[in-house]
């Protein structure tokens, strides 16, 4: 298997305002561990796969999920790390978070809903949930244009580009971590090329959430 992947990085601090109110019909809530059965039925009544397993690995790994609810319904949602390391399995990057930064991740709106500046109205008020946080993050596939597009609206701005190409289970060539991200710790990352032992592979594996 060969799969190549090009990745925006991008930040933005904290104090950058992002005001985009939601509407009277629309509620933010934090969905929790004992929700992840709703939360994998709105994945799956939108095409993804919604395994409840890697759902569960992720409130393991001490991801937070965001949504806004539209009656019964989950219309939008977004996953966060704050202070728990970002695993970019894309290029097998480790990377710790201190409790002033946050991770953005997999933001998600249902397809009638999009072009109404929901994700801003979401991740705007996701973003005032904690008083600590003095630097966001957030990865974007360089080819999600709307995506990157709603990022920049939100004040986030692109600082690198990064490139993983992955051949097999175990071998990487990888972009070299840029000097303005936190550094990673795992595995290996001053290697463009990696090569995982067995060990190395299983550890991978855990991570992916």
């Amino acid at each position: 298997m060969i799969e190549f992947n090009a990745i925006a990085l991008l930040r933005r601090p904290a104090a950058t305002s992002c005001q985009s109110p939601l509407c009277g019909d629309q509620r933010f809530l934090e969905m929790r561990e004992g929700e992840r059965a709703r939360l994998s039925a709105a994945y799956r009544a939108n095409g993804m796969s919604g395994n409840p397993d890697r759902l569960q690995r992720r409130f393991d790994h001490g991801m937070r999920c965001f949504a806004i609810e539209e009656g019964d319904r989950l219309t939008a949602w977004f996953w966060a790390l704050h202070g728990v390391p970002r695993y970019l399995d894309e290029l097998a990057w480790h990377i710790p978070l201190t409790e002033s930064q946050v991770w953005l991740r997999d933001a998600f709106v249902v397809p009638e809903r999009r072009g109404r500046r929901l994700l801003l109205a979401m991740m705007g008020v996701g973003m005032s949930v904690e008083t600590t946080p003095k630097e966001y993050f957030s990865d974007v596939s360089v080819s999600n244009r709307p995506s990157l597009r709603a990022h920049v609206a939100m004040g986030f701005s692109r600082f690198a580009t990064v490139r993983g190409l992955r051949i097999g289970q175990g071998r990487y060539w990888r972009s070299l971590p840029p000097p303005d991200m936190p550094s990673p710790t795992r595995l290996r990352p001053e290697q463009s090329f990696l090569r995982m032992s067995a060990e190395e592979i299983a550890w991978h594996r855990a991570q992916i959430a």
